[in-house]
């Protein structure tokens, strides 16, 4: 490397979250805006090596930083003012420099609603409150709830409803069994179900379903529950925080702004595998839809996996819903490709593949009969009535 060349070189330094996993979609995302910045030099930084960043940071070493930080506090004590600065993780309201984070409230929405699409009319939400994460995780879906006719929410009261497993017992026995289950995060949800464990004593679990949020392997592989989970969009937050960082180094959009990433996936597992409904078959076979969405798969297989014969799911189908499966998993793929248009950027495309079509061509003809316009017509519909 020459002198000019080394001249130019900016080094952006990467402060992974406490959730590594986030921390690694983050690197990757900022990794691949760097691919077009050959001048950058990309530097991973442990959560607990705060103290390095620091240092780097006071030294000149470092001419930006992209980071889940903890507080404005924080940043004044540690990091020069000159520094180009953006945060990528809701752990407190940050005012003082510019923020890309995921959208915390979407992933509460997508919960409630996964609740709702299930047939769930009792459901509870368990909150970490220790972080503004969780606040907004809660908010959205209590919000999203108060909204459905005929819902009933109950939450353990107080902060000791987080803090110990002990006060969760008396909120969980009171629990109808038809209840669905929100945790504002997966390690909080694979807690709670640890204890619902201990106190079912070899029976089933207080409450029929249960979803968190984070899509952690860590915590699913420590726990042994296949949970239900939605999927932070981290490398898309990575990607438009090193974009607004080159903007920052630029000397472009220096006031500190906030950017929020909607999540695009609720990922469908063991954890909320039935649907609210008191025919077992139904129960099964919708269960296995909505978890193979993107796979689309037909009445025949998720009959065969549910264990009858398709003629029997055809009429156990129409005696709940008045339709038969079919019409009822196109209504699913349709509403949940609605929800992607309205709430993500996903293109088209990825749309189409998320609720299981082969081709645009294919995903634009099955929304236009059921929806009056074209995927692309439908999301700048939506952009109109915003303005």
């Amino acid at each position: 490397m020459g002198y000019a060349e080394a001249m130019r070189q900016v080094t952006v330094g990467v402060l992974f979250d406490a959730d590594f996993e986030y921390g690694v979609g983050v690197l990757e995302g900022v990794r691949d805006e760097a691919r077009g910045r050959p001048e950058w030099r990309v530097l991973p930084v442990p959560y607990a090596q705060e103290g390095f960043l620091t240092r780097l940071a006071r030294t000149g070493a470092l001419q930006a930083v992209i980071g889940a930080f903890i507080s404005d506090r924080w940043l004044r004590d540690r990091l020069p003012p000159s520094l180009a600065a953006v945060n990528v993780a809701n752990l407190s309201h940050i005012g003082s420099v510019s923020s890309v984070v995921p959208d915390d409230r979407a992933a509460g929405r997508l919960v409630a609603r996964h609740f709702c699409d299930l047939g769930y009319r009792n459901v509870g939400v368990v909150s970490e409150r220790a972080t503004y994460a969780a606040e907004l995780r809660r908010e959205g879906f209590l919000g999203f709830m108060a909204g459905q006719e005929g819902v009933r929410v109950t939450e353990p009261a107080g902060e000791a409803g987080y803090r110990h497993e002990s006060a969760w017992q008396g909120w969980l026995e009171g629990l109808p069994r038809d209840t669905a289950v929100f945790c504002t995060g997966d390690h909080l949800a694979c807690r709670l179900w640890q204890t619902a464990k201990a106190l079912a004593a070899g029976g089933p679990p207080p409450f029929a379903a249960l979803a968190g949020v984070g899509d952690s392997l860590t915590d699913r592989v420590a726990s042994g529950l296949d949970l239900t989970s939605v999927a932070l969009p981290a490398r898309r937050v990575g990607q438009r925080a090193a974009a607004r960082v080159a903007a920052l180094l630029a000397g472009e959009g220096t006031e500190a702004a906030r950017e929020e990433v909607a999540p695009a996936e609720l990922t469908v597992r063991g954890s909320t595998a039935r649907f609210a409904s008191g025919d077992e078959t139904v129960a099964r076979a919708l269960g296995v839809a909505l978890r193979t969405l993107a796979q689309n798969p037909g009445v025949e297989a998720v009959a065969r996996q549910t264990g009858v014969s398709r003629r029997t799911l055809e009429m156990r189908f129409r005696a709940a819903f008045g339709q038969g499966p079919a019409e009822v998993f196109r209504a699913r793929r349709i509403e949940e490709a609605r929800r992607l248009l309205a709430e993500t950027d996903l293109t088209t495309a990825e749309v189409a593949a998320r609720v299981g079509c082969a081709s645009v061509q294919a995903f634009t003809t099955l929304f236009r009969e059921a929806c009056g316009m074209p995927p692309a017509g439908y999301r700048r519909s939506l952009s109109r009535s915003r303005k």
